[in-house]
């Protein structure tokens, strides 16, 4: 429970907690670092000490939080604490307020370096967003450039012309500007000469005009991007050790359903309007290109299942030519990735497994024919394979011992697990005797029974 809730609030990218703690985080950290930029500079006034020791130790208790939370998912504690970056975190939890001023630079410093890092993906989407308004955001910077020096000079110009007592520098005119554009209008300096107060108008309605259509612009293009998410138009070329699933069918969301406890991201490509489930990225186009497998992040993915996809006006040979081409396509782009292909004719099963193309090959419709045929024989066959998915759970453990399957069964007894294979030398020895010797570095492939309620 405390892991599941730890993923999602520091790992789980896909969660809406993930997002909501990470803007608070973000938005804490971000403060701290501003408020040591502007201490080292400046100093903050002796009555506002007490309150920004406090705000310290509380942002520090954040990054440590979220240390520690990092520290019980790590599966490789001593890797993740020597990890650069784990590093950088201890280091940021430190208060700002040090004797030493070295001291504080490198808590600032750590500070800012984990802001980078950590929340690189809200940078990835601001980047995108500012990226798809960059013709309108140049124009606008390029027309409000022009507005605003022609009107500080003018305006210069035109106050200290006529004796103004309140513009005796560039700087007061840059004041006096920048207030009317935004409409604020302090009213502490105000143009005394006719042109200057006609200058004013235009400055406010000119400030007017250029900051809403900006505004307008940004916010068009936040839409933009969340709409592009939705429709799957997004690139995940940055994803990694990711499963990508080629195809939607009635079979997909419970393949879903059954990868979500790994942890690991999955895109789903596919031509279809799809309601995409939660947690689960979607890309929207053909998978039997090589530039949509790419955008999919596929030479970066551990696993890449291809489904028989069936589409208006395919024949199950035309699907699975689709499947088998995906699967070459996918395998020149990732040699490493774990490779399922579903097949729907035996025939062309056939075919792909002499060419060794995929890990695993799956023959649509073979399997479940297989169970149903078993049921007719006998009835109990039924309730077997019942428990088997509802209350069975399979695990690969590495085994560092040099013992007999007997002994390491002992060790596992009180786990409830039960040995059912080694895997060694990537060859795989089913339900091997008591007496087998297990060597240092195998791989057991374990069972272990649990009830509805602890799978809940």
């Amino acid at each position: 429970m405390l892991r599941a809730f730890l993923y999602n609030i520091l790992e789980n990218d896909r969660s809406k907690h993930f997002v909501l703690y990470q803007s608070f985080s973000f938005s804490f950290l971000m403060l701290s670092v501003i408020f040591g930029i502007y201490d080292e500079i400046k100093g903050f006034h002796s009555e506002l000490h007490p309150f920004i020791f406090k705000f310290e130790l509380f942002v520090s208790g954040i990054i440590a939080f979220e240390y520690v939370g990092r520290f019980i998912l790590a599966e490789r504690k001593l890797e993740y604490v020597i990890n650069p970056l784990s590093i950088i975190d201890l280091i940021a939890i430190f208060p700002y307020f040090q004797p030493f001023r070295v001291l504080r630079f490198v808590v600032i410093l750590a500070r800012f370096l984990r802001v980078a890092y950590r929340y690189r993906y809200f940078a990835k989407g601001i980047t995108f967003i500012f990226r798809s308004i960059s013709f309108e955001f140049y124009f606008l910077f390029a027309f409000f450039a022009l507005f605003f020096i022609a009107s500080l000079v003018i305006m210069y110009s035109l106050e200290v012309g006529a004796g103004n007592p309140q513009v005796k520098s560039l700087f007061d005119a840059l004041y006096l500007v920048v207030i009317t554009m935004t409409t604020v209008g302090y009213g502490d300096i105000t143009p005394v000469s006719r042109e200057g107060k006609i200058l004013a108008m235009f400055l406010g309605a000119g400030g007017l005009f250029i900051f809403s259509m900006s505004i307008a612009t940004i916010s068009a293009g936040f839409f933009n991007y969340v709409q592009m998410l939705k429709l799957g138009m997004i690139s995940f070329k940055d994803m990694h050790n990711h499963i990508v699933i080629c195809g939607w069918n009635e079979t997909a969301q419970v393949i879903i359903e059954n990868l979500k406890p790994l942890g690991r991201d999955i895109v789903v490509i596919t031509q279809q309007e799809i309601k995409t489930p939660e947690g689960v990225y979607y890309k929207k186009g053909d998978f039997g290109r090589e530039d949509v497998l790419q955008d999919a992040g596929v030479e970066k993915a551990y696993m890449v299942i291809v489904l028989g996809e069936k589409l208006p006006g395919f024949t199950e040979d035309s699907i699975d030519a689709r499947t088998i081409l995906t699967g070459m396509q996918i395998r020149d782009l990732n040699k490493e990735a774990v490779l399922v292909l579903e097949i729907l004719l035996r025939e062309n099963a056939k075919l792909i497994k002499r060419r060794r193309i995929a890990d695993y090959i799956i023959i649509g419709g073979e399997m479940l024919g297989t169970i149903i045929s078993k049921f007719a024989r006998e009835r109990f066959y039924g309730e077997f394979f019942s428990h088997i998915v509802e209350h069975i759970e399979v695990e690969t453990m590495d085994w560092k011992d040099e013992t007999t399957v007997l002994e390491a069964e002992r060790k596992l007894e009180q786990k409830g697990y039960r040995i059912v294979g080694v895997i060694r030398d990537s060859r795989i020895i089913y339900f091997p005797r008591v007496t087998f010797r297990l060597h240092k570095g195998d791989k057991l492939l374990l069972i272990r029974e649990h009830s509805k309620e602890e799978k809940t």
